[in-house]
């Protein structure tokens, strides 16, 4: 055979039972005897009702189709084929299932991809299976798999949790911050304003060692800040030109409640904590999360302007180095963005937030270690870890990713990045002869009295959208308690349940519900799977549970999100009414002095 990896020997026979086996460096990839019978009770031990099924290993293919054969609508598999002359020659001829992806297993990029179009889907429900001796013949790829699929749940949960933790707090702020979005600038006005190195800083705990050159070069960089790194910032009397705020947590306020700015404008996400927007009186600049277009053209639809949506991750540092990218054409140096406990810190000397960790700490955040910026092993978390991965598919997005550097000197190595000492960066792009330019903020024009009596307009008719979600949960919870049989629903009750579920449809295509009750409808789905060997009145009773489950929390978010659209309409008429006697006392001084 013309094997393209030397290192594996394959030698094609025949089953007593009459099928195709493979033999590869003497270990058998099947039984000699009946691979059918073997596949039939593997695919039994293995299959997971309502799980995503990972292959390692498709040898002839019969595992894979017995799996299959188990497989409702609600399960999937991935097939991996570590061994490359079989992925070439049979992959596609031996697995010929539905619900079922085929791939190399050096192909990560595409395991990456397949895989995150499932997550949501599967969340933690993932189940790994290797067949028969490919561990012994390919043990680095598949404990490779392994590591990857355990990494990806670990991340896909603290994802999960974050937005489950910060899910109303998200609201609110939202909410709220689109009072100040209405009249303050949009991101795209900084578009490409610059043409000088930028520095953003994080305040990971090798930020201390770049302090002394950054004070040296900051009349001739823009600096940005990624949140809660300001206050480290300001103790080296350091004001940055912008300090970008995502962060929609009272612990994030926390860091800002007590910083007075100079010069420095804020650039925040609509997500942020509303109080920073309220205590920096002066105008700033607002984008909104790259989550879902639909929540951009609401945003903006409310507020009636455009506002740029920003790709980042679970960090602020993330969407700081996308604005950085967005704004100047020049050279970018990422300071501070250790994504580990570097010299067992956890974040840079003067952050409110920073300790030294020790061995409870380490075993209480589940910590591991990596490859280091200068290829040493490093400590990190499944926290960093997912900010490591949001850095590595943000460089992928840029036309010009060679405009970036990491010259962090210490933490996690970034997988893509160039590597450049903060020295070497300003000693190649840093002109002292040369200024950063002022961006005339104020020159923007204000909304006058009649935008703002539009956009009272438009909250207020959001807020009847809420009152009708609230109405027609009730009535859904209304029928569902109406029914009278224990093992099926009345015919009459399901045909006016799909009624109102095409109504909330309608809602939620567009507008706030729509993301407050997304999450809603995936976790009540979630916690309510059908299980083996279901009985009629067992499913039954699974849906009418989740049913009442779903319109008792829609019901629930409907008068939470109403709530704080009933203070920003409150805001709104605040300021129509100063607005209105300014206006007022203007037209009577002026009279008065004619």
């Amino acid at each position: 055979m013309d094997n393209k990896l030397k290192k594996y020997e394959i030698i094609e026979e025949t089953a007593k039972s009459g099928q195709r086996i493979y033999k590869v460096n003497n270990y058998y990839l099947h039984s000699k005897y009946d691979p059918i019978r073997e596949a039939a009770q593997f695919a039994e031990r293995h299959y997971k009702k309502n799980y995503l099924h990972i292959l390692f290993g498709v040898g002839s293919g019969y595992i894979a189709k017995a799996l299959s054969e188990k497989m409702t609508e609600e399960e999937f598999l991935i097939v991996v084929e570590p061994i490359e002359w079989i992925a070439d020659h049979h992959l596609e001829e031996n697995v010929q299932v539905e619900r079922c992806i085929l791939m190399k297993g050096s192909d990560q990029e595409l395991f990456d991809h397949i895989y995150e179009a499932l997550r949501n889907t599967f969340g933690n429900r993932v189940a790994v299976m290797c067949s028969p001796n490919y561990d012994k013949i390919c043990p680095s790829d598949y404990h490779a798999l392994l590591k990857t699929v355990k990494d990806r749940i670990y991340i896909h949960q603290v994802h999960t949790n974050t937005l489950k933790c910060y899910s109303k707090e998200w609201q609110k702020n939202f909410t709220l911050n689109l009072f100040y979005a209405h009249d303050d600038v949009p991101l795209q006005c900084l578009k490409q304003f610059y043409n000088v190195p930028v520095v953003v800083a994080s305040g990971g705990p090798s930020l201390t060692k770049q302090i002394p050159l950054l004070k040296k070069v900051r009349n001739h960089i823009l600096l940005i800040s990624s949140g809660s790194t300001i206050n480290s910032l300001l103790q080296y009397d350091l004001e940055p030109d912008f300090v970008v705020t995502i962060d929609g947590g009272i612990n994030n306020y926390r860091h800002f409640e007590a910083i007075e700015l100079k010069q420095a404008s804020i650039i925040y996400s609509l997500s942020n904590h509303e109080k920073i927007r309220e205590k920096f009186k002066r105008r700033s600049f607002v984008f909104i999360p790259s989550l879902d277009e639909r929540l951009t053209q609401y945003a903006q639809k409310l507020v009636n302007k455009k506002i740029d949506d920003v790709l980042g991750g679970a960090s602020v540092a993330v969407f700081a180095l996308h604005i950085a990218y967005m704004i100047s054409n020049g050279p970018i140096a990422l300071i501070g963005q250790d994504l580990a406990y570097t010299d067992n810190k956890t974040h840079a000397e003067n952050n409110r937030n920073f300790m030294e960790i020790n061995e409870a700490y380490i075993k209480e955040r589940r910590m591991f270690h990596i490859k280091g910026y200068y290829g040493d092993q490093v400590l990190t978390d499944y926290a960093f870890l997912t900010m490591k991965h949001n850095f590595e598919k943000l460089l992928q997005t840029f036309s010009h990713p060679e405009r970036i550097y990491n010259c962090t000197e210490g933490g996690a190595k970034l997988d893509g990045y160039q590597q450049l000492s903060f020295r070497e960066f300003c000693n190649k792009y840093v002109d002292i002869n040369t200024k950063v330019p002022m961006f005339a903020i104020d020159a923007y024009p204000h909304r006058d009295l009649q935008a703002w009596r539009e956009f009272l307009v438009r909250v207020e008719q959001e807020i009847k959208l809420h009152d009708k979600v609230r109405r027609l949960a009730e009535e859904a919870l209304l029928l569902l308690k109406s029914n009278g049989f224990d093992t099926r629903f009345d015919a009459k009750i399901v045909k006016k349940l799909d009624k109102i579920d095409q109504q909330l449809k309608t809602i939620f295509d567009e507008g706030i519900m729509a993301f407050i009750t997304q999450p809603i409808v995936v976790d009540t789905f979630t916690n309510y799977l059908p299980k083996e060997n279901e009985t009629e009145q067992e499913m039954y009773q699974r849906v009418y549970t989740r049913s009442m489950d779903l319109y008792s929390r829609l019901q629930e978010a409907a008068l939470d999100s109403k709530a704080h659209f009933m203070q920003l309409k409150e805001k709104i008429k605040s300021q129509i009414h100063s607005m209105d006697k300014r206006e007022k006392d203007d037209g009577s001084h002026l009279r008065n002095s004619t």
